[in-house]
């Protein structure tokens, strides 16, 4: 680690001894929107886009540089750095400039840009042209691996194994750099269908290509059925990583005990709707909560909260 003084929180967070990574934000969106008023439980982010569409058009569409908020809320919970990416709108650049400005505290991935098709039949992808930016974001960027991508964007497909088809070529070129990947689990706020948040593709991806290491984020946002599924798949693959991101303390005791804390990274999922969810804690509160009431011990949680990221981002 780069860092060997860690950050003191402030407030009511607990001091430690080592330094915490989040590594899973996404910390663009629109300066000075407010959704206290329509993010109050975990539920309304996913329901913003049909309760208000047009709030939700216009907080999906905001690319401004949140990085400066996010820093505050880390230095008042004592974290010392973050892994950050951006929405899949805006550009790579941004986050590049980010880390830039504050090189000791961020570390930056890439994602491709999306069009605003959520669903169903999308625009043919420039494989060629996509492996050329890629080597642009890394080589010239700096950025450190592919951040969490939407599957629908690939694959119009529900089978597992035509998904991870359609996925192939994306992870060809990705295997170039050896580089990470983020997939999600389970919903999403943008209205992409659950089964793109189902996982099982990661096993044949991860059979195909062992040179890159896969993150499963939110290890199946805590329902227990998903949740076991992407235990499987990491228990199987030692290139498969689970972030904590909305999960349970008890997913995150099985994860360590079954595959170790070498391979489960903490992350919040930090950006604007779920920063505005403040009840019952604010997301740091909320997102340590589920490392430290996981029964884990302390050398584990060090591992989880920082030294898993250090290790597999490189910091």
């Amino acid at each position: 680690m780069s860092n060997p003084s860690p950050r003191q929180a402030s407030g009511t967070q607990r001091q430690r001894n080592y330094p915490i990574i989040d590594a899973h934000t996404h910390p663009f969106g629109n300066q000075g929107l407010d959704l206290s008023n329509h993010i109050k439980t975990v539920r309304d982010p996913i329901l913003l886009r049909r309760r208000n569409p047009e709030l939700f058009q216009q907080m999906l569409k905001g690319t401004d540089d949140l990085t400066e908020e996010m820093l505050a809320e880390m230095d008042q919970a004592g974290i010392d750095r973050a892994v950050i990416q951006s929405r899949g709108i805006g550009t790579n650049e941004a986050v590049a400039q980010a880390v830039r400005r504050h090189p000791e505290r961020f570390t930056g991935l890439f994602r491709p840009i999306y069009n605003t098709r959520i669903s169903g039949q999308q625009d043919a992808l420039d494989y060629a042209e996509l492996g050329r930016s890629m080597d642009y974001w890394v080589n010239e960027l700096g950025l450190k691996g592919m951040g969490e991508i939407r599957v629908s964007r690939f694959s119009a497909e529900s089978a597992p194994e035509k998904i991870a088809r359609d996925l192939a070529p994306l992870l060809e070129i990705l295997a170039r750099h050896r580089m990470p990947i983020m997939f999600q689990t389970a919903w999403t706020q943008f209205g992409t269908p659950i089964y793109h948040g189902v996982p099982t593709f990661v096993d044949d991806l991860a059979e195909r290509f062992p040179e890159v290491p896969f993150i499963i984020t939110k290890m199946g946002r805590g329902y227990d059925a998903l949740f076991e599924m992407c235990l499987l798949i990491a228990f199987k693959h030692d290139n498969v990583y689970l972030d904590t991101v909305q999960s349970k303390p008890a997913h995150v005791a099985r994860a360590v005990a079954e595959i170790g804390a070498d391979r489960v990274i903490f992350g919040t999922d930090w950006e604007q709707t779920w920063a505005a969810l403040k009840t019952p804690a604010d997301i740091y509160t909320r997102s340590l909560a589920i490392v430290d009431d996981s029964g884990i011990s302390e050398a584990q949680k060090e591992w989880v909260l920082g030294k898993t990221a250090a290790t597999l981002f490189g910091i």
